[in-house]
């Protein structure tokens, strides 16, 4: 007889140093935020599909790049994910204190916010409304989708939720929500 209830259980070699997408900084924090985050779009073995975006602009000098959100995409607690949720979490990664901040540094203004020496909203990443996200880099970078679909720090971020909890934001699984196809219950014991 077949339970309702479905379990997927995900075996780690090493602990997660952290549940925060943009401060992740090595591959066992990538490994869980890859199941329940979801960006743009997603790497999976190299092949780029559709996250978040359900479809995607390169401008003929590869610089700008445009998203168009999925308006269907819930975060856990059944709110739309919006363009604007990427702009605050990309500007958050790219914070002068992120230990992984350098990842950006080929968006536009990306090393000048990392060093501090523009604002984080200078940051070449605009929502044009919920379901638009530009982003505009310094140079052609052809990894740049293979990048944002295999790194957790280039997930999206509610800022009411991250504000909510401060700095125990992502602390335990119940300090944040999930865009991804997969919801944290439990980070105790190890498990």
């Amino acid at each position: 007889k077949e339970s309702a209830e479905k379990v997927f259980r995900y075996s780690t070699n090493t602990e997660a140093t952290t549940l925060d997408p943009t401060k992740a900084n090595c591959v066992s924090d990538n490994e869980i935020q890859h199941a329940v985050t979801e960006g743009l779009v997603r790497n999976t073995g190299g092949e780029i599909t559709a996250g978040v975006a359900e479809d995607w602009e390169v401008s003929e000098d590869g610089l700008v790049y445009t998203f168009t959100l999925n308006p269907d995409a819930k975060w856990s607690d059944g709110e739309q994910i919006k363009a604007q949720d990427f702009v605050y979490a990309w500007q958050r990664l790219m914070d002068p204190a992120a230990p992984y901040a350098f990842i950006g540094e080929y968006i536009k203004n990306g090393a000048e916010v990392e060093k501090g020496e523009v604002a984080p909203t200078e940051l070449g990443v605009v929502a044009k409304d919920d379901t638009t996200l530009e982003v505009t880099l310094v140079h052609p970078t052809s990894y740049f989708l293979s990048l944002v679909g295999s790194s957790a720090q280039f997930a999206p971020l509610r800022q009411d939720v991250v504000e909510k909890y401060g700095k125990d934001f992502a602390a335990d699984a119940e300090k944040n929500v999930y865009s991804g196809p997969y919801i944290l219950t439990s980070a105790e014991n190890q498990k």
